[in-house]
């Protein structure tokens, strides 16, 4: 019992303190020739247009929601966002439009709020930091039970989870031990591939699933994880000068889009210069 009510209680408090006092950003996604979307602390989305930043719609409250994390995917042509959260004691997954009109709800296991999508098998996958245990849900079944795809033993806290769709695999960080792993979502078997990466709080992965970036919550910075012969190695770490990271997402023409909580960035990883825009 200790243990469940510790990784709760870490997961919750990462996404806390990354959002800090001001309503600023806790998540964002972008996606090639999609929208930028933000997850604001109160629930809503800013849709942006990615070049100029021009907001184009917002995504109102989900009463009751206490958001967590947002997702974009382009499914059988359509572009949707997704947004986790809590309502109560329970978790929910809400899919919505390109343009932000309601289209599904998913009820998460065990507070599972980390999510990421197989736009493909049209699979959501969710990480619960209560159990360490990563499920997948059948988006075309609605009310379908998830199923178990891996037990992470050792994690204290799975937090950000990210689907590599050439490989068929999801990344999963440990928020608590600063360790990420690697579950081959078929076998279920699963195995860790770095170590001492801080407070990991958010994943991004390039358009060819060949880069990872991974964001420290603590320590403000990015890890980048580039994938040769088969398996993802550490090429370098980018120290933001931020105080903190609530999330990553990969961009365009070698940038991120990075959020600290407060303020939205763009981040080129050849100058690692930090431009702010407005969201």
């Amino acid at each position: 019992m200790k243990r469940i009510v510790r990784g709760v209680v870490i997961a919750l408090a990462a996404l806390s303190l990354a959002a800090g006092a001001t309503n600023g950003p806790i998540g964002l996604d972008w996606h090639q020739g999609g929208y930028l979307y933000l997850l604001l602390k109160n629930g809503s989305v800013s849709i942006l247009e990615e070049t100029t930043k021009q907001r184009l719609a917002t995504i109102p409250t989900t009463f009751g929601l206490e958001p967590a994390e947002i997702f974009s995917a382009r499914l059988k042509e359509r572009d949707y966002v997704f947004v986790s959260g809590f309502v109560g004691r329970n978790g929910a997954v809400y899919q919505y439009t390109a343009e932000g009109k309601p289209y599904a709800k998913f009820a998460t296991p065990e507070q599972a709020a980390s999510f990421d999508v197989d736009p493909e098998r049209r699979l959501l996958y969710v990480a619960s930091p209560v159990t360490n245990v990563v499920y997948a849900i059948n988006l075309d079944q609605k009310g379908s039970a998830a199923k178990r795809v891996a037990y992470i033993r050792e994690a204290e806290a799975v937090g950000p989870i990210i689907f590599d769709r050439v490989r068929n695999r999801v990344m999963v960080g440990d928020a608590a031990r600063g360790v990420l792993y690697e579950v081959d979502v078929t076998t279920g078997s699963y195995r860790p591939i770095a170590t001492d990466l801080g407070s990991p709080i958010s994943l991004g992965i390039g358009p060819q699933f060949k880069t990872l970036y991974i964001a420290d919550r603590l320590a403000g910075r990015i890890h980048i994880f580039r994938l040769e012969n088969g398996a993802y190695k550490r090429i370098d770490t980018i120290e933001t000068g931020l105080r903190s990271l609530s999330a990553v997402a990969t961009g365009p023409s070698e940038t991120v889009f990075v959020a600290d909580g407060s303020n939205a960035y763009q981040l080129s990883l050849k100058t690692r210069k930090l431009t702010r825009f407005a969201y």
